[in-house]
């Protein structure tokens, strides 16, 4: 009875649990969906797939300017207007639509040219159509989804999530057992759900918009969220590039080993962001109505969190690895507990972050992401030719702990 009264009044705390469970969600698919890879695909099949997946992420950014970034911080600025909120979001939402499709005929037409850039090992038909495509609809559906978290909708926002993940797992699950797909089947069932899903959200969210551009409304979003596009991309390039630079220089099977590793220390990269996705709308909430206090207060909350459970992490996570999965991918076991110290860095960067974003002041971001991630390439380049995958390991602690630094130096300035 008590805790029902105190998550009915704290909403901070209801939403994290329950970003927190929707979060898990992911990770536990993660975790089902190992002994059938393992068993099913080979380890160049499995850094085949991962590797579309990874780059979906790049592209997902660039297609839509990092537009959803500017809904989160720029909704509070309607939050009594209702008719502008409504004309804002419709804005923002059609310029999106036109923006991602005319960049994705672009890139479909050069994809002889673009594919054999991205791809040394992995054939470029049908991988690459299967990452445009993802990109495409991943890009779209997260406008819907940004709004659901500044509503401060939880559950629908976990809901879809979930229901996503439930649906991508059976169906890759038939695919690659029923159907012998192998590396296609989950980027078949990301296209097609995700692509359902997205439909599905525009329609809980259609009396959100008012379907008409505002070109002033679109100026001043993309003038927030253009300068947060070298930041968001760098965050992409710390964590997912090493993959890609693997790819030029090290067999597939030795990237598939790898790439385990990095998506098993994801578990604790979504669990932080599970948490921050409830924490990032409550801290500017408490910011616009001048509450420092509480807003401080939430910071500590959360560094506590990020570093509690990142440190049991750790060994869970190594148990987790040998008891999942089949012997031939036991080497990551070792890479485990660098990778995880490379995410609690990470946790802990969301802190300033905040700070800044309330603040408006992204270059400070833009700029501190950008030198991290060209240290990150810089590394990977210098070490991935000379000791591999542990170059990698590498490039991505050092990467995450310049940005950690140069932000706290950022945020109080």
């Amino acid at each position: 009875m008590y805790l029902k009264k105190t998550l009915k009044k704290n909403i901070f705390l209801r939403n994290s649990i329950l970003y927190i469970l929707g979060g898990i969600v992911t990770p536990l698919v993660g975790f089902l969906m190992l002994p059938i890879y393992t068993y099913y695909l080979s380890p160049s099949e499995y850094a085949i797939m991962t590797t579309v997946q990874t780059l979906v992420g790049l592209f997902e950014i660039f297609l839509i300017f990092s537009l959803k970034g500017a809904i989160t911080r720029f909704y509070y600025d309607f939050k009594d207007q209702t008719i502008k909120q409504r004309e804002y979001l419709g804005s923002i939402l059609l310029f999106s639509i036109l923006l991602s499709s005319c960049i994705a005929v672009v890139l479909i037409y050069f994809y002889e040219f673009i594919g054999g850039i991205l791809f040394n090992n992995i054939p470029v038909f049908p991988f690459y159509f299967y990452l445009i495509g993802i990109s495409w609809a991943s890009a779209l559906l997260s406008i819907p989804m940004a709004l659901f978290r500044v509503q401060e909708k939880a559950g629908l926002f976990v809901l879809i999530n979930t229901v996503k993940a439930a649906l991508i797992m059976l169906l890759t699950i038939y695919l690659i057992i029923g159907k012998g797909l192998g590396a296609e089947s989950a980027l078949i069932s990301q296209l097609l759900f995700t692509s359902i899903l997205l439909i599905f959200s525009y329609i809980l969210q259609y009396k959100s918009f008012k379907f008409k551009i505002n070109l002033n409304f679109v100026k001043q979003s993309l003038k927030y969220s253009i300068p947060m596009m070298p930041h968001v991309a760098s965050v992409w390039i710390i964590n997912s590039s090493d993959r890609i630079i693997l790819e030029k220089f090290v067999d597939l099977n030795d990237l598939g080993v790898y790439s385990l590793a990095v998506q098993i220390s994801m578990v604790l990269a979504l669990f932080y962001t599970s948490v921050n996705n409830a924490f990032v709308p409550r801290y500017m909430r408490l910011r616009t109505e001048e509450k420092q206090a509480e807003a401080e207060k939430l910071l500590k909350i959360f560094f506590y969190i990020v570093l509690v459970f990142g440190l049991i992490s750790i060994p869970v996570a190594m148990f987790g690895l040998k008891l999942i999965s089949s012997s031939g991918f036991y080497g990551p076991i070792l890479l485990l507990p660098s990778l995880l110290i490379a995410q609690i860095i990470k946790g802990f960067y969301y802190i300033p972050v905040a700070k800044i974003l309330y603040e408006k002041k992204t270059k400070s971001i833009a700029t501190s992401s950008s030198l991290s991630a060209m240290i990150n390439v810089i590394i990977s380049l210098i070490l991935i030719p000379v000791i591999g995958i542990f170059g990698a390991v590498c490039s991505t602690i050092v990467s995450e702990s310049v940005r950690l630094l140069l932000m706290l130096k950022a945020s109080k300035r």
